[in-house]
């Protein structure tokens, strides 16, 4: 070791860079933090205590320091010949080395130089609870399939408890099942077991941690469902969450390894609190989604059988409308023209919720062809002609002087353009709509402009919810699924373009619709 005539302060505490005397190595023994001593070559001259339980190991003078590391090494070699060459502090996050089953511990270490040489005071991260419990809440946020939620949850729990395998297992018809795994554990994933006897039956019932030295000896009905399975120590943590047991989290080691320390125990002890409530929650979504889905084909059977008949109404209308069946007075095609408004209005609302339903299905697809834009506005116009005339509003439409080609597809383009316009016209009682095509390098916009009621701008957040109206309510004077705005969105979406929405409460509302001059295939 090389002696140096002055010493650096550590919190408070003064660490000579000398030999250290024997009782000056018990005093840094007792220290909650790691002390290390570099030379100038970045090797080992001491170590304390504390360094040599986080590495599971004695750490002999001469050791060279990125022996120690998991990763980083590179980039920590050059911050501490940085330290060496410039006299800075400095704060390192480092990644140690475990022992043989223990994974990499994560540790904070301030670096001073001392004389020719280093020392670094480290502590164990957040008390590296702090650093898992981030981790674990971080990755489980960021799935909500619940296949996927069990797999990240093995994985988080085979890395955290330095295990070599994990699985989760719930009880299925008075049976054990394995309904995820990773590592060791992974070849009894899918099978079941007798759940008497069980160290899983033994964990709900009791709703405690419970453990098995060597699992691969214990005869345990897991054991032998599988018998290829090599495991030494294992331990199983109840997942419970709002009063009900979801199952339980299991961790593993291969035979002949360390059995499971306290640390560790209970850090699946937190995982498996985290986890249920992980599990809980998509167990929720997957019930709502279910419902969901049954709500649309509900809706897509009742929209089926109810179109039939409207169209054969729609139909017997047209004859007696025609005459072709017999004279009909004035009054009586006044009566018929009435039911006729009304038959297209429930045929239209059918449509929507149709349209509703393939797109949250995903059956819609797009069909682009090539067309000019004038025509999509002049037959989305058309639709809405008769509503304009029986309102006496006005509507305007200002066409380029060139005409624009686009290649997309028209149905679709067409009943975006007639939902925004009917939305218009319902919720405009003076003045107009104004229709203004405009066209950039790629894209066209479309921007559609009312006179009527506005919306208000806290109204604008769900303006394009599913269901959702403005004046909602018993109330509400404006009849419609809710629907139109939504469905426009999504099939905007679904052309590779968007809708945006300027509104004023009292004065009016621009619907902007921009599409690409051609669809790529991507949304």
């Amino acid at each position: 070791m090389n002696a140096v005539g002055r010493e650096t302060p550590t919190r408070g505490l003064s660490v000579p860079v000398q030999p250290i005397e024997r009782d000056a190595a018990h005093l840094l023994d007792a220290l909650e933090a790691g002390v290390l001593i570099l030379s100038r070559d970045l090797r080992i001259e001491y170590a304390n205590a504390r360094w040599a339980r986080w590495l599971e190991l004695a750490v002999g003078p001469g050791t060279s320091f990125a022996s120690l590391l998991h990763e980083n090494v590179a980039f920590v070699q050059d911050e501490l010949r940085a330290a060496l060459a410039d006299g800075e502090a400095r704060t390192l996050h480092l990644n140690l080395l475990g022992g043989r089953d223990s994974a990499p511990r994560r540790v904070s270490c301030c670096v001073r130089v001392a004389g020719d040489g280093l020392v670094l005071e480290a502590h164990a991260d957040a008390d590296d609870e702090r650093v898992a419990l981030h981790d674990t809440a971080r990755r489980l946020a960021e799935v909500t399939d619940m296949a996927e939620v069990l797999r990240t949850l093995c994985d988080i729990a085979t890395n955290q408890c330095g295990a070599s395998g994990a699985a989760v297992l719930r009880v299925v018809d008075h049976q054990g099942e394995v309904v995820a795994a990773a590592g060791d554990l992974l070849p009894a994933q899918g099978r079941c077991f007798d759940l008497d006897g069980s160290l899983l039956e033994k964990a709900i019932t009791e709703q405690v941690i419970v453990s098995e030295s060597q699992f691969r000896d214990s005869g345990r009905p897991l054991m032998r469902a599988v018998p290829q399975l090599a495991l030494g120590p294992v331990i199983l943590a109840p997942l419970h969450a709002h009063g009900e047991t979801l199952g339980v989290l299991a961790v593993a080691r291969g035979v002949g390894a360390k059995p499971f320390r306290a640390r560790e125990i209970d850090r699946l002890r937190m995982l498996a609190d985290h986890a249920a409530l992980a599990v809980h929650k998509s167990m929720l979504l997957m019930q709502a989604q279910s419902a969901d889905r049954a709500k649309g084909r509900f809706l897509a059977t009742m929209s089926h059988e109810l179109r039939t008949p409207l169209t054969a109404l729609a139909g017997y209308n047209e004859l007696l409308c025609d005459q072709v069946i017999g004279p009909v007075s004035d009054p009586q095609l006044d009566i018929l023209e009435r039911m006729r408004s009304v038959t297209m209005h429930l045929s239209a609302m059918i449509e929507e919720i149709l349209s509703f339903t393939n797109l949250e299905e995903g059956r819609e697809l797009v069909r682009p062809s090539e067309f000019l834009v004038a025509d999509l506005v002049r037959a989305s116009i058309a639709v809405v002609q008769p509503m304009a005339d029986q309102k006496k509003l006005s509507l305007d439409v200002v066409l380029p002087k060139s005409p624009i080609r686009i290649t997309s597809d028209i149905d679709k383009s067409r009943q975006i353009l007639v939902n925004l316009l009917g939305n218009a016209l319902k919720f405009t009682d003076t003045g107009g709509v104004r229709v203004v095509v405009s066209k950039t390098a790629s894209d066209i916009r479309i921007d559609v402009t009312d006179t009527g009621i506005g919306i208000a701008e806290e109204e604008l957040t769900r303006l394009f919810r599913p269901f959702a109206q403005v004046d909602a309510g018993l109330t509400r004077r404006h009849g419609g699924t809710g629907l139109g705005l939504y469905i426009s969105r999504r099939l905007v979406t679904l052309l590779g373009g968007h809708i945006q929405v300027n509104s004023k409460q009292g004065v009016g509302s621009t619907f902007s619709v921009v599409l690409p001059l051609a669809w790529d295939g991507r949304n």
